[in-house]
């Protein structure tokens, strides 16, 4: 029972690691936004071709250039979700190199994959002194007690892929959440995420997109990810789900989530398409599925919150085509910017770091590489630090 509880943990934090550009609020990107209930509202109408150009343009912006004086000899903390797993670790390490830029001192805690251990590094970092701590891949929900001590002990906490408390109704605890894609809240972004995903289904289908789709039922924003993925689904007027398998934590921490897919592809023979909410679970057997299946070069297979593991799948033909692609290190140094403006009583800005879908022929970054959208922004935030 200890074993399978934290592998649950471990796939949730996986999860949220890999899409800190979700678990943030407003950003920068040119969106229609009328519709408040969608995100960024539609521009295929069901046209395939418009729909493949708009997945793999996404929506990415710039990081701010608006100069920002950075204070000196702060201590930084940042509490990763675990070590153990490039979701979480990657990102914690980007905080570092970032902060370490500044010249600050940076702590870094092994939240180990469980809330009693993000607890604990909560706790250390307000007991040493922080001035500011970054939690990668961790919402307030998870260990509120401890983000409501370290608010009384006045620390500043910015989000890092993780959304505050007050997405699940409770009281606003952090300094601020990292501002992501302008004029988008968290839940359009996870809603962004799920579009694009339908758009380059619909593109590859031709517009006859019959999709299984897998539905992330633990977590506050897993139902935001299907919801733009359906919303958007439906601008097509020969694309529907003709099966949805609604999985939690405990299917993925029991081994049993890869053989309910693979049942599921089974009884869904005249399905042409795959949709995975989460690209952290897509390599535990997922995609091995897919290939047990035969059907392979039958089907078009996509995941949203994708990382480098995925990538591999897609070079290597193994079961996944396609990626929503995420600047995992950009969205790390924008979580050290909003904490300097934060610091200086400034407004936290738009950070700009967005999503493109990723295919072996589109937007794939050099292996070995990170996506970084093609932007130099580590270039830009030296800039903006005057560094």
């Amino acid at each position: 029972m200890r074993k399978a509880n934290r592998w649950c943990v471990a796939a949730s934090a996986i999860a949220l690691a890999l899409a800190l550009a979700g678990c943030s609020s407003p950003s920068e990107v040119s969106a229609d936004t009328s519709d408040a209930d969608s995100g960024a509202s539609s521009t295929t109408s069901g046209d395939a071709g418009v729909a493949l150009e708009t997945a793999y343009t996404g929506q990415v912006g710039a990081p701010p250039t608006v100069a920002t004086v950075p204070k000196a000899g702060v201590d930084l903390w940042v509490v990763s979700c675990g070590e153990q797993v490039p979701g979480c670790s990657i990102p914690s390490a980007a905080v570092e190199e970032a902060g370490k830029a500044l010249g600050w001192k940076v702590s870094l805690c092994d939240g180990q994959l469980n809330p009693n251990g993000w607890g604990t590094c909560v706790r250390q970092a307000v007991s040493a002194g922080a001035e500011v701590l970054i939690p990668i891949g961790i919402d307030c929900s998870s260990i509120q007690q401890p983000f409501e001590e370290a608010k009384s002990a006045d620390v500043t906490v910015i989000g890092g892929g993780g959304v505050d408390c007050d997405a699940s109704g409770g009281e606003k605890l952090w300094a601020s959440e990292r501002l992501q894609l302008d004029g988008l809240t968290a839940q359009q972004t996870y809603e962004l995420q799920g579009q694009l995903a339908a758009d380059w289904l619909i593109g590859k289908t031709d517009g006859k997109a019959q999709v299984v789709q897998l539905a992330f039922t633990d977590s506050v924003w897993g139902p935001w990810l299907n919801s733009g993925f359906e919303k958007e689904l439906a601008t097509c007027a020969d694309c529907s789900v003709v099966s949805t398998l609604e999985y939690s934590n405990q299917d993925v921490g029991s081994g049993q989530l890869a053989q309910k897919f693979a049942t599921t592809l089974l009884q869904a023979p005249d399905a042409n398409a795959v949709f995975f909410p989460m690209g952290g679970v897509v390599n535990l057997g997922l995609a091995q599925a897919v290939v047990a299946s035969g059907r392979a070069g039958d089907l078009q297979v996509i995941t949203a919150l994708g990382g480098g593991p995925n990538f591999d799948l897609v070079r290597s033909n193994g079961g996944l085509n396609a990626v929503v692609g995420y600047p995992v290190e950009w969205g790390s140094w924008g979580s050290v910017d909003t904490a300097i403006r934060v610091l200086n009583g400034e407004e936290p800005v738009v950070q700009g770091d967005g999503y493109q879908v990723v295919d072996a022929e589109h937007n794939m970054p050099a292996e070995g590489e990170p996506f970084s959208a093609g932007v130099d922004y580590q270039a830009a935030y030296l800039s903006a630090w005057g560094l």
